[in-house]
């Protein structure tokens, strides 16, 4: 498994590189961590990805450059569905990047061509790049037969997810070199038939130009405010979290407290005739999609946060990435003990609590609430013991040197060694 030791100072030219990502840039954060840090280390980077609506259903422009980074889209959606939905729009995306791939390659060839999924067929859209010398490396974004056996309601036994991580593994050792958003992910690959010797590991931690560290400090003068954040669905226990915080609010000193759930899913109508049957329609607050950019900002100040997640083959695999962005704010954090966080996290660093129990998650932001000192005591232990081994200029360094490593397969393969 590459270590990142190689730093962006050690490649031998700039390299041109093309990102290919079935979603929206700027707005996927993960894929704009990556670009600007190729950006930053010298390299010239294209970013081919779908076309946003964009808000009052402006649509974002089909070709701009953003922050140095040159983006393509697609004049292609994306929707929310059933399997048959997922793979009409995965097939006419794969489609569509094959030939935009091809065409690009031809006129000037790229050092790298690096597929960020869903899905993991993706990477075959670059093999024509890849018999051209291209080196090719695949970022996995999810563990996807997990995530659809969580998505549907379906054992790990059953045939979509077997047949996903059979896809899956081709797919990895397809491709130059693999990137795992977590250890979990990674071993869960691995146990797959995977090689590890494809893999480096790059979390999902939080950019400081969009989540700055925060000393942890106390909140100011008002409502005590209690948030989560990310698209609202079943597996994240957005519900969980509602129903212990109607459990708070009937508790002494409860009179002052707010629950701020941001972001969008087909979760949120239910959380929001819920609040009503609750009689917490005025200290609930469920905006919606609020732009990435604009996260930050609505989160700071806040008592604390909350990752409430089920367990399931999915969420057991994920370290929440809104876990790392409260760490680096300063808030401190509460989250379902899913082995994920267990692995990453220390008990005196984030309030661990078993998932889905909504009695126990009400308890344990009880004690936080009483006990201001603790609470920051324990966030300051989190962004000592986490953001300096593992925050994202780390992981950018890893990045970049995975990258760089898969341009150098590929000029391997041209030369037939």
């Amino acid at each position: 498994m590459s270590s990142g030791s190689e730093s962006a100072a050690q490649a031998p030219h700039p390299l041109r590189v093309l990102i290919l990502r079935q979603g929206h840039y700027p707005q996927d954060p993960r894929v704009q961590r990556e670009a600007l840090a190729l950006v930053a280390a010298g390299h010239s980077v294209e970013v081919l990805c779908l076309r946003d609506a964009g808000p009052a259903g402006a649509k974002q422009a089909a070709r701009e450059t953003v922050d140095g980074v040159r983006v393509h889209r697609l004049p292609l959606g994306r929707r929310r569905g059933g399997a048959g939905r997922y793979l009409l729009d995965y097939g006419g995306f794969f489609a569509a990047a094959a030939l935009a791939t091809t065409l690009k390659q031809l006129r000037r060839p790229y050092d790298v061509v690096q597929v960020n999924t869903l899905p993991d067929a993706l990477v075959w859209a670059a093999w024509p790049a890849r018999l051209l010398g291209t080196g090719i490396l695949l970022d996995l974004h999810e563990a996807m037969p997990e995530l659809f056996a969580s998505r549907f309601g379906v054992g790990m036994d059953h045939w979509l997810p077997r047949l996903l991580g059979r896809v899956e593994t081709a797919a990895i050792r397809f491709a130059d070199g693999a990137v795992a958003v977590s250890e979990p992910c990674l071993a869960r690959a691995i146990a797959r038939g995977a090689p590890e010797k494809r893999f480096t590991v790059v979390l999902n931690a939080p950019d400081p130009r969009r989540f700055p560290v925060r000393p942890p400090a106390p909140p100011p003068p008002g409502p005590r405010r209690i948030v989560s954040h990310g698209t609202v669905v079943a597996r994240y226990g957005f519900d969980i979290l509602l129903e212990a915080f109607a459990l708070l609010t009937g508790r002494p000193g409860g009179a002052d407290l707010r629950l701020e759930i941001l972001g969008e899913g087909e979760a949120r109508p239910g959380l929001i005739r819920r609040a009503a049957e609750l009689g917490l329609t005025e200290r609930v607050q469920l905006p919606g999609e609020v732009p990435l950019a604009a996260v930050a900002g609505l989160l700071a100040g806040a008592t604390l946060g909350v990752v409430a997640n089920r367990a399931d083959p999915f969420t057991d695999l994920v370290l929440p990435t809104k876990l790392m962005e409260y760490i680096a704010l300063g808030i401190p954090a509460v989250a379902a003990a899913t082995a994920a966080v267990t692995g990453a996290f220390a008990a005196d660093q984030v309030r661990l609590v078993p998932p889905e129990d909504a009695v126990a998650l009400a308890a344990a932001l009880a004690d936080l609430l009483a006990d201001e000192a603790g609470r920051l005591a324990m966030a300051r232990r989190a962004q000592e013991g986490f953001l300096a081994q593992q925050g994202w200029p780390v992981m950018a360094a890893r990045y970049v040197a995975a990258v760089e490593g898969a341009a150098r397969a590929g000029r391997r393969h041209a030369r037939g060694s």
